[in-house]
Formats: structure tokens, sequence, C-alpha cells
């Protein structure tokens, strides 16, 4: 069996996400928070935009803690987070995916994300990329053409690659890991996304297990931590991206 993941730098950021430190001792896994997509909150912090890191997001943390006049090391980690959403601080999915790739692409290719990327913007909206990248970079703007290609055989799928569900919201998960039986055929697949569900839930880890490695990824077996009854597979129809930053090398 052969075994591939993201470099520690990746991992690290998506544990971080789901380990926010809000006081000593207390930890609590992020909730989902959606990018506004116009009015004046679109320009406030990258952090309530739902694009923040989780550096950022502990440090606001901080903040709320005085505003809300809380002690948070005396609550529940569920009580901190429907503070976080009511506040309006947490993780969007291709927020949670930018800051994934840019721990990736600041360690194998010595720049941010947002320099190796294309906005496929002119004008005005270009300036306003290189102004604030990070509350630029969505889903489609990952996926495009510029930035990625499709994956069609799921037995080449790859750390890195992004599944996609263009659904309502568009949606995605970044794979960490994949493992390899030792006929080179994948027997199971690692994500990890931010999902909006019901209840904000956001920070999930999931696993594909290949129990026909002959029918397409809907067919295999998907399952959630935490488990709450959803998995992503019930948006549709997936397809799987490659980023061409993949490729590149450490200058």
């Amino acid at each position: 069996m052969t075994i591939q993941s993201l470099p520690r730098s990746c991992l690290n950021v998506i544990d971080n996400y789901w380990r926010l430190k809000a006081a000593e001792g207390v930890f609590v896994r992020c909730p989902y928070f959606r990018n506004p997509q116009s009015g004046r909150e679109k320009w406030g912090l990258t952090v309530y935009g739902g694009k923040g890191s989780p550096q950022d997001i502990e440090t606001e943390l901080r903040i709320i803690e005085k505003l809300e006049n809380a002690d948070f090391s005396r609550m529940r980690a569920d009580e901190i987070r429907d503070i976080m959403k009511k506040r309006k601080l947490g993780i969007e999915c291709s927020g949670f995916i930018a800051q994934v790739l840019d721990a990736y692409t600041r360690k194998r290719c010595a720049k941010p994300l947002h320099r190796l990327i294309n906005f496929n913007r002119t004008g005005i909206g270009w300036l306003f990329c290189k102004m604030r990248p990070y509350t630029h970079i969505d889903v489609e703007t990952l996926v495009n053409q510029g930035n990625a290609q499709e994956i069609y055989n799921i037995q080449k799928i790859i750390p890195g690659d992004l599944i996609r569900f263009n659904t309502q919201i568009d949606h995605a998960a970044i794979i960490t890991t994949v493992e390899r039986d030792d006929s080179d055929l994948i027997k199971k697949i690692f994500y990890a996304h931010s999902v909006l569900e019901d209840k904000r839930e956001g920070i999930k880890n999931g696993t594909i297990d290949f129990v026909n490695p002959d029918a397409d990824l809907l067919s295999q077996k998907w399952q959630e931590e935490p488990n709450t009854g959803n998995t992503i597979d019930q948006r549709g129809v997936p397809k799987i991206y490659r980023l061409h930053i993949l490729n590149c090398k450490n200058m």
C-alpha cells in the first residue's frame, strides 16, 4: 500500500481550523460563514468575509470575548461556536481551500497563492483582486481554465485535487490523502471542507472508501466527521479539478 498526502504545512492549516484556540485548553471547530456577495460587508475585514486564516480568526476571538463580556475559558465549545455564528466569524469553502493551498505554494513555490493564480478579471475588477486577493478567490476562480484542468479518470486523483459540486451554492472540498493498494488502485480518499449544511456546520473531514473501483466516484462509500447525517455526495455529480500550482517547484 502507498499513501500520498498534502505537505504537513497544509495539514497543519486544516488541523488549526479544526481546533481554533478560544482560550487556554478550550478549542473550537470553525463554523461556516460565506463571503458576502455585495454591500458594505463585502469590503470589510477579510476575516469577516469567510476568508480568514486560523490565526486571523483566533485574533478576532480575543476581541469578541471582550465585546461579549464573556469568559471563553468557562464556556463550552458549542456555546463559543454560537457566538462566532452570531458575530459572522467563520470560513467558507473557497476561503478554507485558499488558505490550505497558500500553505502549499509558500512551501513549494516560495510565493503566496494569490500571486500564482489567474483571476480572469480586467479593468477595475483586476485592481480589486490585487488589492484584496483572498476576498476574490472563489471556487469559480480556482477551477477556471487558467488555473486548473478537469480530471476525468478518478484513478488519477492525487492530494490537492478539488472535488467540486456546482449546485445552488458552488462548493468544493480539497483532497488531503490518497491510499493505493499494491496494484496502484485507489482504496481510500481523505478530504476536508467547510460546509453550510443546516446550521453553518463548518469544518468537516471526509473519507471515500472505494468499495467498487470500477464504478464512478458517487458509487463509493462516503463518510464525514462529525457525522451530521449529511455528506457532500448528496449535492449531485462531482467533478475533479487539478490546479496547475500543484506542479510548481520551490524557486
